[in-house]
């Protein structure tokens, strides 16, 4: 079975990750500090007078023991589900419990609370014992002894004092104090709510109508449960008793399914696609892990799909189940508490890093999104009074393999290695981003270039939040015709404060591009964050403006339009591109304008619904179109 498994893969360097991973995995499970990672801890005694109990529509079971709790659980196989807020994986359709379209988006309906779950009873009635005024104790049964004793179960009867008055004790005052009148202006006036009226039942329900929300757990949840409740098993040692191993290995994701109707350039398709995206996270310390993340249904950008294009299907039977340029394999940990935990002494310093085919993203995403084969490392949560930086951060990144850069090194992800640094800077009250990178053409052809990236972000006047944004690219040889990444990108982004500043967010972000710049490492252009039509789906080959911003200058001016309890979303934009220069020296034959639109809503707890529409007017190439729907399934 493993030898089937392994001649799927598809390059040697491929194997090799995945065999190291699987060996260092078996044995680390097998042999992690004598233990068993599988295997269930001892059971925590807990007071047969409290059994654990739960309530679903009003009837009461036991509670599994906190051991089984901490040992398998999937959502793959409900028999393995304990809680009955969880939704299987496939064994079960995820239940719908919102409909696809209303409340109306600004509605101040009912609907924020969500209908009441199961709520374990008290184990007794009365008064219950805190942890942090009585210690850690079990609540003493009524009648037995009061919780508020000493001294009140002492106190006679009426007929043990027989007429008699009880001084339970003289009232003291401090001798250096004095009694005064009785004043009302010693006490504030009552709250005043002017036209609220006061809920009682409301402000009470804030603590009493507390209840657990639907949740997805993970696919696969080995070793320590994800956010369980109840008492964590004891931790190892193996990497020392100031750095313990507390091992859990989770599988989880989501898997997209779209249908779209695209009219690119040219072409005009309909396309049904599907993606799977999969998650399998080790962690063996606090700090330490291996995560990796795989996409089985997708080979490079094509994913697994049927296509109906000028009267004919055809299937586009995209299966790789490992790929280096769109998946990730890497350890990442904390160099001091490595270091502690071998000396056995706490962590004097820290030190972040990361290691392997890994994932980075620097300046929202804009100067770097990326996966690439090499190391990363940061010096984090410093601050500087002289220069007045309230805190600040620095990371150094090495890629040795797998840059993407499609334009600057015409899309061969080997060509390129990378070195640089990127910096965060928080400082009265607004935040400072900087980078430099190099980009080294191993195949000299003069593709060499030095990469720039700063941008500064404040609020102003609690009007509007700005974002202003530089990116620049110099040093490349030879011709400046030829050149792949030579100028410069200057970005604004605007987000504008109203009356209701959480659910209607009206924005407006300009570009302006001179030359070829390039962002370090992206698949899609600089300008994708512009807004939504100038970014692409990353499933069906969803249509968009040039986001390149190649001898171009434009925007995208919309609105965001947020449910009173966040529940769904609708983007609304107009957006242009404007060239500049000769054709010969950019990407857009022409000038472009585009308006497009965005729904999206959960539909339960682990069912998203989405759909998109726009439509582009290209001068000098044909019109661009599309529209989509699309359900994702998270677990």
């Amino acid at each position: 079975m493993i030898h089937k498994f392994f001649k799927t893969i598809s390059s040697p360097m491929s194997r090799a990750c995945c065999a190291v991973l699987l060996v260092v995995t078996l044995g680390f499970l097998q042999e992690s500090h004598g233990e068993d990672l599988f295997a269930a801890p001892e059971p925590v005694e807990t007071p047969a007078e409290l059994p654990a109990v739960e309530t679903i529509h009003n009837e009461y079971r036991p509670l599994p023991p906190i051991g089984d709790i901490a040992g398998h659980r999937s959502s793959i196989l409900p028999r393995w589900t304990y809680s009955p807020l969880q939704s299987p994986l496939f064994l079960e359709f995820p239940a719908v419990t919102r409909p696809i379209f209303g409340p109306p988006l600004l509605n101040r309906g009912t609907q924020c609370q969500p209908a009441p779950g199961y709520c374990p009873p008290p184990s007794a009635p009365g008064y219950m014992r805190g942890p942090t005024r009585y210690g850690i104790t079990s609540p003493v049964a009524p009648a037995v002894v009061s919780a508020h004793a000493p001294p009140w179960e002492q106190l006679p009867t009426p007929a043990e004092l027989n007429g008699g008055i009880l001084k339970v004790g003289e009232q003291c005052h401090d001798p250096r104090s004095c009694e005064a009148q009785f004043n009302s202006g010693d006490f504030s006036p009552g709250p005043f709510y002017g036209q609220f009226g006061w809920d009682s039942c409301g402000e009470l329900a804030i603590y009493g109508g507390k209840h657990m929300n639907p949740i997805q757990r993970p696919a696969i949840e080995w070793g320590l449960p994800f956010y369980e409740t109840g008492p964590l098993p004891r931790s190892g040692t193996a990497f020392g008793c100031t750095n313990l191993v507390q091992q859990k290995f989770y599988v989880y994701g989501d898997y997209r399914s779209a249908l779209a109707y695209n009219q690119n350039i040219g072409n005009e398709q309909t396309i049904w696609a599907n993606r799977l995206n999969l998650e399998f996270d080790w962690a063996i310390t606090a700090t330490e892990r291996i995560h990796m993340f795989m996409g089985p249904l997708d080979e490079r950008n094509e994913f697994n799909s049927i296509i109906y294009d000028d009267g004919e299907i055809f299937t586009n039977d995209a299966w790789d189940f490992w790929d280096q340029r769109t998946d990730t394999l890497f350890f990442e940990g904390d160099l001091g508490y490595i270091i502690g935990g071998f000396t056995d002494q706490y962590a004097s310093f820290n030190l972040p890093f990361a290691l392997g085919l890994m994932p980075l993203l620097f300046q929202n995403g804009i100067w770097m999104e990326d996966a690439f084969l090499g190391v990363a490392a940061t010096i984090p949560a410093r601050n500087n009074p002289v220069l007045d930086w309230s805190n600040f951060d620095t990371t150094l990144f090495i890629g040795l393999d797998e840059v993407t850069s499609n334009i600057a090194f015409e899309g061969d992800n080997r060509a390129a290695n990378v070195v640089g640094f990127t910096t965060f800077i928080e400082r009265r009250g607004g935040y400072i981003e900087a980078g430099y990178a190099f980009l080294d053409d191993t195949e000299n052809q003069g593709r060499s270039y030095h990469n720039i990236g700063a941008s500064y972000t404040r609020r102003y006047a609690n009007l509007v939040s700005n974002s202003l944004r530089m990116i620049v690219n110099t040093g490349q040889d030879g011709p400046s015709e030829q050149r792949t990444a030579d100028g410069l990108l200057l970005l604004m982004e605007n987000s504008f404060l109203t009356r209701n500043p959480y659910n209607v967010i009206p924005y407006a972000n300009f570009f302006a591009g001179f030359g070829h710049p390039q962002s370090v490492a992206r698949l899609q252009g600089p300008l994708k964050n512009t807004g939504i039509n100038f970014e692409s789906d990353l499933l069906t080959g969803y249509p968009t403006l040039d986001s390149t911003g190649n001898n171009t200058f434009g925007g995208a001016v919309g609105i965001d339009l947020l449910g009173n309890c966040f529940e769904q979303q609708l983007i609304l934009e107009a957006a242009t591109v404007q060239v500049m220069n000769s054709p010969a020296d950019r990407v857009a034959q022409g000038d472009q304008y585009a308006v497009g639109l965005r729904f999206q809503k959960p539909l339960s707890h682990t069912l998203i619904f989405r759909t998109d529409a726009m439509y582009g007017i290209l001068k000098d190439s044909p019109d661009i179109a599309g529209a989509r729907v699309e359900l994702r399934r998270k677990f």
